[in-house]
């Protein structure tokens, strides 16, 4: 696998949704995930690797992200060896990130809900989630699932932001 895309999203703080319901709607996937950032090569590239498990089995992917225009950036993908991943977190990994992503099919989107272990952080995320929905374009309306409680946009708040999160739980502090 290695893929050039451009992700268009925004992302919302909501309530902290109910884990039982999230799992039982038709295709949610549960994928726990451990989301490194690496030091930067180039000034506008941002660089991760991340470990997703889900029914048993992990795949480790490396990512680059570059901006390309208001809520959209170029984003490449390529699956990466378990001694890759390590070797990665190990020389480059400043910063990481846990968290428990639910993605579900919605009205003709993929909902995204990261739920973030309550002891990380001093309970940064406690009572919250994010919720990030990619859209085709900017201007797209998204409806939302009545089940979530939408507390505000945080697509350009830095500070609901993963790569801001895994600094500052690693810091221990907001």
């Amino acid at each position: 696998m290695n893929t050039t895309n451009v992700e268009t999203e925004r992302k919302y703080l909501i309530r902290f949704p109910d884990l039982a319901y999230l799992r039982s709607i038709a295709g949610c996937r549960e994928m726990a995930m451990v989301q490194t950032y690496l030091e930067r090569k180039e000034p506008e590239v941002e660089r991760r690797v991340r470990s997703i498990t889900e029914n048993g089995g992990t795949v480790y992917i490396y990512t680059e992200k570059r901006p390309r225009a208001y809520l959209s950036r170029f984003e490449d993908e390529r699956e990466v060896t378990r001694e890759e991943y390590e070797r990665l977190r190990k020389e480059d990994g400043y910063s990481e990130l846990v968290k428990t992503r639910y993605a579900f099919p919605f009205a003709g989107h993929t909902m995204e809900i990261d739920v973030y272990p309550p002891d990380i952080g001093g309970d940064v995320m406690a009572g919250y989630a994010i919720l990030e929905v990619e859209m085709s374009d900017p201007d797209e309306t998204v409806e939302f699932p009545e089940f979530l409680e939408i507390l505000k946009e945080v697509t350009d708040e830095k500070r609901y932001h993963n790569k801001t999160l895994a600094k500052l739980m690693a810091k221990d502090e907001w």
